[in-house]
């Protein structure tokens, strides 16, 4: 099956259904996506390309540069809502191939591991999950991998200076992107280059000048953006986009406080399914730090590893950019297993654990019936529990003649089981996450002339983009101020949350809709005057 196609065209054909599939079946989830196709949003009915807002204020969080790519495809597509979550499963296709690269430069007469790599990547289910987001992570794992490849031909192409500059580019867009951690992902390898590169010939004095000139040039890049924003948005956004962000994550860690051990623990989630594939572990034991590639991986990834590690504040997708080098290990020690004859079944017992998952997701909705879990289950679908349990069978039975056609079974049957997963979920589920009803209705309103605020410590931007609201909300955070407000605004509605009917009954809210696992409502000025016991009910 594999052999019938071009490892390239299968890695697209992969991708492709991964992406239409997700396209159709879910909507932009709150609060991240939401909130980044409402800055986007902002600026575009503001036509100010410097400054990101969100609700009338600037946003200093992120660098612009997936704000700006919003805003093209907008530009050339017009506005819509899939265009804008194209971005990032691009830069993981762009990424997928990139890697094979990688793996053709570390290893040039091991065709094999440039086979395995991309397969590996893309089969990883943390891969899969943020190939699908519309987030910054899979746009920097992008430009930490073209960094890394022009670090790779600068040492093998004698410092050429078209590569120089492609560093460069990758730096200045990485810091775009999401600011100076592209340096974090980028120059332990680069001044760890005597241990991997082992050259007595190379100039390690012209290499770590032109280090520092890349970084020279991306800083730059970046500058181009910073300094006529920072003017632009004022004393307090400059402050932030030049100081606040880098330094409040990584030195106070103001959020996402977790032990340094944490990332430890969830490495091995992150290789799945490939820590359950047999020659894995095999080929792990015949390797050694001879490999030069070897090397370059380690230095790659363990001191960013360390580094991340012994910050307080951690996040799961913080190790996006990492993963391909992992990923390249696993290929590697794949590679090492000289007996073809082993791949013929080396991915029955993932396809086993595949197959049993689909028969437990199939029966789910029955067993919900007979015991009573939650009442949701009994409304998926067996459709996706026989799908995958079909396709797993189906794999299993096909022998593989190699390792990559091994790979390329266990690569898509990990799809078809996070799409099952997927499809499942959101099938029950989408409404809770699909903010377009409840924004649609605040948009008429305010075309109506009603003033509508938000009751609640923080408004995410959540309605802004699936209403194309073009104004703000008005926060309130405490019940002093939303009376105030309401005094003055008789005629105005006031969007609340709340978790059932018992908290606040429906008979009060003038239009509601589910909201993750809670309800959110209009509530009426007129209401909440009437009613002045509501006050202690409602919650910010």
């Amino acid at each position: 099956m594999y052999q019938l196609l071009s490892a390239r065209l299968w890695i697209v054909l992969l991708w492709g259904g991964l992406i239409a599939v997700n396209l159709s079946t879910r909507p932009l989830i709150p609060v991240d996506e939401t909130r980044y196709a409402a800055v986007a949003w902002e600026m575009w009915v503001r036509g100010d390309f410097l400054v990101p807002y969100l609700n009338g204020d600037s946003y200093s969080h992120k660098p612009p540069l997936l704000f700006w790519l919003m805003q093209f495809s907008w530009l050339v597509l017009g506005v819509n809502d899939w265009s804008l979550r194209l971005i990032g499963p691009l830069f993981s296709l762009a990424s997928l191939f990139l890697s094979r690269a990688i793996a053709r430069i570390l290893w040039p007469d091991k065709e094999q591991v440039e086979a395995l790599t991309p397969l590996i990547l893309l089969g990883c289910f943390f891969w899969i999950v943020f190939s699908t987001l519309t987030m910054f992570d899979m746009m920097l794992a992008f430009f930490a991998l073209l960094g890394i490849y022009s670090l790779l031909k600068l040492a093998y192409s004698g410092l050429s200076f078209k590569y120089w500059l492609l560093l460069g580019v990758a730096i200045g867009s990485g810091v775009l992107t999401k600011g100076p951690v592209i340096l974090l992902h980028l120059l332990p390898v680069a001044l760890l280059a005597p241990w991997w590169r082992q050259a007595s010939e190379f100039s390690w004095r012209h290499w770590y000048y032109r280090i520092g000139a890349a970084v020279l040039i991306g800083a730059g890049i970046a500058l181009c953006w910073a300094i006529p924003a920072g003017i632009a948005g004022g004393e307090a956004y400059r402050k932030a986009i030049f100081l606040g962000q880098t330094s409040g994550r990584l030195v106070e860690s103001f959020a996402h406080r977790l032990p340094w051990w944490w990332y430890l623990e969830m490495l091995p989630l992150l290789l799945l399914p490939w820590l359950l594939w047999k020659p894995v572990w095999t080929g792990f034991r015949k390797l050694n730090l001879n490999d030069t590639g070897m090397r370059f991986c380690l230095a790659w990834a363990v001191p960013v590893f360390i580094a991340f590690s012994l910050v307080s504040g951690k996040r799961i997708h913080y190790l996006l950019p990492l993963l391909p080098a992992l990923a390249l290990i696993l290929a590697r020690a794949a590679d090492e297993v000289a007996d073809q004859g082993c791949w013929k079944r080396a991915h029955l017992v993932v396809m086993g654990i595949f197959a049993s998952f689909g028969m437990i997701l199939m029966m789910l909705p029955g067993f919900n019936d007979h015991y009573y879990w939650r009442a949701e289950l009994s409304l998926i679908s067996p459709v996706w529990g026989a799908l995958l349990l079909t396709v797993a069978i189906t794999l299993g039975l096909v022998k593989a003649k190699d390792a990559p056609s091994s790979a390329f079974y266990l690569c898509m049957a990990s799809l078809v089981a996070s799409l099952a997963i997927s499809c499942a979920f959101f099938e029950i589920k989408a409404d809770h996450y699909d903010t377009k009803a409840a924004a649609q209705k605040i948009a008429g309103l305010m075309d109506e002339n009603k003033a509508i605020a938000l009751y609640g410590n923080k408004y995410h931007g959540q309605y802004h983009f699936a209403g194309r609201l073009k104004q703000p909300l008005t926060v309130l955070q405490d019940v002093n101020g939303l009376y105030d407000w309401a005094n003055s605004h008789q005629d105005g509605y006031i969007i609340v949350t709340y978790k059932d009917a018992k908290t606040l009954p429906e008979s009060v809210i003038s239009y509601h809709y589910p909201y993750k696992s809670q309800n959110i409502g209009l509530l009426s000025c007129k209401t909440l005057l009437e009613n002045p016991s509501l006050g202690s009910v409602l919650k910010p």
